[in-house]
């Protein structure tokens, strides 16, 4: 039932059905094709009883970059739509937000943008020491996510400096905001997870669907599922600047875009 995935790398044991993103040679970059997989992906453990909790990992030696430059640049670029896809769809919370069972993060080294928003979703975050979480896309290229639960989950100031000055956090700070639950050795992150998912698996299925469909309705009636509102169309997008770093993608590289991203930047000051 669950062999069949392009992007994901799927095992179920007992209760816990344990999905890894398998893009390790691309830095495990999310792509639009990769967010409708996983979408079938939860569609099927929905109707799955066996399944009783998710957990989410990153193949190789980080989480994820974020968001496949290259494919928002050849959308930026060459199609001219700002935010690499059609601006014109509505935007929406994420499949796994309306997904009735828990998911637990398991992150290490990277999360990048988007990768982000991802976990956002989740409902428990385990982090490896050393975790950098880092929206210093938002510098150029990224744009702003403006109907994630991350809004919900900073406070404002950490937020402003994340979406305005490409901030990033570790994973230390993540855990004094409560964004990550716990903050355990590398060699510790699988052993620790598991033991969470054991730990969920325990609780009745219909109480964990109850609290975890209850208190989402509750933050949409706060204003969350009203937050694409405030999209328009180029997200943040615009700058002449944006327009050369995709450029940059494009003909020489991520790794020369992000270098021309960081010139002149002080990583001291836009740490959180």
């Amino acid at each position: 039932m669950y062999n069949k995935y392009e992007f994901f790398s799927v095992n179920q044991d007992g209760p816990v059905l344990e999905i890894t993103i398998n893009r390790p040679n691309e830095r495990n970059a999310i792509t639009f094709a990769m967010e409708d997989e996983l979408d079938m992906l939860l569609h099927t453990a929905t109707d799955d009883d066996s399944v009783r909790v998710v957990t989410l990992r990153g193949a190789g030696k980080l989480f994820s970059a974020g968001h496949d430059l290259k494919e928002v640049a050849e959308g930026y670029i060459k199609n001219a739509i700002p935010s690499g896809r059609d601006p014109h769809r509505i935007p929406k919370l994420r499949r796994m937000w309306y997904f009735p069972k828990p998911i637990i993060a398991a992150v290490h080294e990277f999360v990048g943008p988007i990768a982000i928003d991802l976990v956002a979703h989740c409902d428990f975050v385990i982090a490896a020491e050393g975790t950098r979480f880092s929206f210093e896309q938002a510098r150029m290229g990224a744009g702003i996510i403006h109907w994630s639960p991350l809004v919900f989950m900073f406070p404002m100031r950490v937020w402003k400096k994340l979406t305005m000055m490409g901030g990033w956090f570790t994973a230390e700070q993540g855990l004094k905001w409560d964004f990550v639950q716990r903050v355990v050795p590398p060699e510790d992150l699988d052993k620790t997870v598991r033991a969470w998912a054991n730990e969920i698996a325990l609780v009745p299925p219909e109480q964990t669907k109850s609290a975890r469909i209850g208190i989402h309705r509750q933050y949409e009636l706060m204003g969350l599922a009203n937050m694409a509102l405030v999209q328009n169309n180029f997200s943040g997008h615009g700058a002449q600047v944006d327009r050369e770093f995709f450029r940059r993608v494009l003909q020489e590289g991520v790794g020369k875009a992000v270098k021309f991203r960081q010139t002149n930047s002080d990583g001291s000051i836009t740490q959180i």
